[in-house]
């Protein structure tokens, strides 16, 4: 029964997502971007996997010059990311290992030329928390040129927070992320 239940909800979810993820929007990516902040709900999985990736593959010569950053919307005291995030991070060439969350700030907003949020509930907070901000806010998976393509409901619109998850979880997730991070370093480059 509880089976049943689940698919049920991921199937109403999905078709929620089918419904009103094209009405989601984000602005054009501006010329030469010197900045990006990644965001998501702490700041100790996703936000600073990204960061990490996209800082080693800049040092690597997919781009130059970019300053890359992470931060979260409700970080309550610093922490670290819990292990399985480290790991995982390691076999996608992310290091997390020293990383402390942080909370977004106006300052932080303001020193960025691009905000990027993992999910939609987060795009929608930082455009209600940064009303002056707007031409800066973008969600990553609408970044993905192939994404809706690959991905359908929730998961076209959503990076899903792996925290608490299994190993399988990050992996999955910072799979998805890697090739997103990926293609917006080619777009900005």
């Amino acid at each position: 029964m509880r089976l049943a239940a689940r698919i049920v909800k991921k199937a109403l979810i999905d078709f929620y997502w089918t419904i009103q993820g094209p009405r989601i929007s984000v602005p054009p990516i501006p010329a030469n971007p010197r900045s990006v902040l990644f965001v998501c709900k702490g700041n100790i999985c996703r936000s600073p996997f990204a960061e990490r990736l996209a800082s080693k593959l800049e040092r690597e010569g997919m781009n130059s010059g970019i300053r890359f950053g992470s931060a979260g919307l409700h970080v309550p005291k610093p922490i670290s990311s819990p292990e399985n995030a480290i790991q995982i991070a390691k076999q996608f060439g992310g290091d997390l290992e020293s990383h402390r969350s942080q909370s977004i700030s106006l300052e932080l907003v303001q020193s960025y030329d691009m905000i990027i949020a993992m999910e939609v509930w987060q795009y929608t907070e930082l455009q209600t928390s940064f009303k002056n901000h707007q031409d800066k806010l973008f969600l990553l998976p609408l970044l993905e040129s192939n994404g809706r393509a690959r991905q359908y409901g929730y998961a076209a619109f959503n990076i899903e927070d792996p925290y608490g998850g299994a190993a399988r979880a990050f992996q999955e997730c910072f799979g998805r992320m890697s090739s997103c991070i990926m293609e917006l370093l080619e777009r900005i480059g």
